[in-house]
């Protein structure tokens, strides 16, 4: 059996690499330009399936001819981009709606609860190919109906969180004192649910990445020859024999990243939920 500090090590090890790689996909993601000269969109049919590090280009190039290695950073950055607008919507108005519904409770509790019902009702990815299918395949369509699919879940942790505290003696105090609910709940109450909302964001970022990219490889997000890990792996079906570097390479990039923020995200609820404080000493 593994000692507890051992566990605790193993545990605080996997985390900083988890941390590690998405700093490296962001700093790939941002410096992009910096990085590689090549152009991600330029064709180029000559150029086309080249080796690893032949004339210059570092992970060979794809059918058309495009360095594959500049494929992959400026999809770094497009993905990236969706996941975070995502999250920063998601929680914007789930963290509204979600601390009025648990603070006010009644009438509100229950239209903001059932709606949030009703979304969750359908898988993520349906209802983001039911609203890419209705406004049209892109980007920004991506983004919309992402930011629509994960504000329930946003709203859900907000709401308990809120619950949570609107009975505690410091939030009475500050009624006592005349304060107004309105600024008794932005004041005191948000500050000590704000923790949750960041881990809550943190798991959207993910996810959002990764419904995004199915989007794009059904092609009803991102639309090609824009760079994205799902466009990417969509292009390279029909090579997966005779070139199977062209689908392993973004279908990895994406795993390790969605693995190393979900890693992120285990580590920020264990820093931030005092549930999770004492459980080396539970262990031990």
């Amino acid at each position: 059996m593994v000692p507890w500090w051992r566990q605790g090590l193993l545990a605080a090890a996997v985390n900083w690499l988890g941390f590690a790689i998405v700093l490296i996909t962001l700093c790939a993601a941002v410096g992009a330009n910096f990085i590689t000269d090549f152009d991600p969109n330029q064709a180029n049919p000559v150029d086309r399936f080249f080796e690893w590090g032949q004339e210059g280009h570092f992970l060979g190039t794809d059918q058309l001819g495009r360095d594959t290695f500049t494929r992959l950073l400026y999809g770094a950055r497009l993905v990236w981009i969706v996941g975070l607008i995502v999250s920063l919507l998601s929680m914007t108005l789930g963290g509204i709606l979600g601390s009025l519904a648990g603070y006010i409770g009644g009438r509100v509790d229950g239209l903001v609860g059932r709606i949030s019902d009703g979304v969750l009702a359908f898988p993520p990815l349906l209802l983001a190919l039911v609203l890419s299918a209705i406004i049209g395949p892109s980007t920004r369509t991506a983004i919309i109906a992402l930011s629509i699919v994960y504000t329930p879940l946003v709203i859900r942790v907000t709401r308990s969180a809120v619950l949570g505290e609107r009975h505690l003696s410091y939030v009475s105090a500050s009624r006592g004192l005349g304060n107004s609910e309105a600024r008794t709940l932005v004041r005191h109450i948000l500050p000590n649910v704000v923790g949750s909302l960041f881990v809550v964001g943190s798991v959207v970022v993910s996810r959002a990445i990764i419904v995004e990219a199915s989007l794009s490889f059904l092609g009803a997000g991102t639309q090609p020859p824009n760079p994205n890990w799902g466009v990417m792996i969509a292009d390279a079906r029909e090579l997966i024999f005779s070139r199977p570097s062209q689908l392993v390479l973004p279908s990895i990039v994406l795993s390790v990243t969605i693995l190393s923020l979900n890693l992120v995200s285990d580590a920020l609820a264990d820093r931030i939920d005092p549930r999770y404080s004492s459980r080396r000493g539970e262990i031990r």
